[in-house]
């Protein structure tokens, strides 16, 4: 499995907002369930589900909160694989991506899960599906035309704009 994106970028790997903050983000319940959604939306080829030995790695790597994830292979448009984490407690994964100074604006959330998009065309699909970007930069301000609502913790925000989406 190409989990290595996850594992090498366990760090940028750390984005989810709470349902309270943004009641109606699709929710997976399972790394089966956030496969079938990435599938529907992007079109994935296949579906790898990470297995206990993978996820533990990432945990071992500062990402608390998970307690599954995978990889959307070769999704249409041939833009690059997409990871995914599936999470159990999201006050601890934002405080997790809080620490992140990497990629504090880079992972789109649901309801439970967080994904690592590739390119620009599968942020604005995910973004049509209903997720939202996970924002953790401080003294965020969304840009006026934009929303950004309060996240799990403190300095965190779930927001329809990042800095990198041209």
């Amino acid at each position: 499995m190409r989990f290595h994106r996850i594992l090498a970028t366990a760090g940028t790997v750390v984005a989810l907002a709470s349902v309270s903050a943004c009641g109606g983000l699709p929710s997976a319940g399972s790394p089966q369930e956030a496969g079938d959604f990435l599938t529907s939306t992007l079109s994935c080829e296949s579906i790898d589900i990470a297995s206990p030995p993978e996820v533990q790695r990432v945990e071992a790597m500062g990402m608390t909160g998970i307690n599954g994830g995978g990889e959307c292979k070769e999704p249409a448009g041939h833009d690059g694989d997409v990871d995914f984490l599936t999470i159990e407690d999201m006050e601890a994964f934002q405080t997790a991506v809080k620490g992140d100074e990497d990629e504090r604006d880079e992972l789109m959330i649901g309801d439970d899960f967080v994904v690592d998009p590739s390119s620009d065309d599968q942020r604005r699909q995910l973004l049509k599906a209903g997720l939202l970007f996970l924002n953790c930069t401080p003294d965020f301000k969304a840009p006026s035309g934009k929303s950004a609502e309060d996240g799990e913790i403190e300095g965190c925000s779930t927001t329809d704009y990042s800095d990198d989406l041209d």
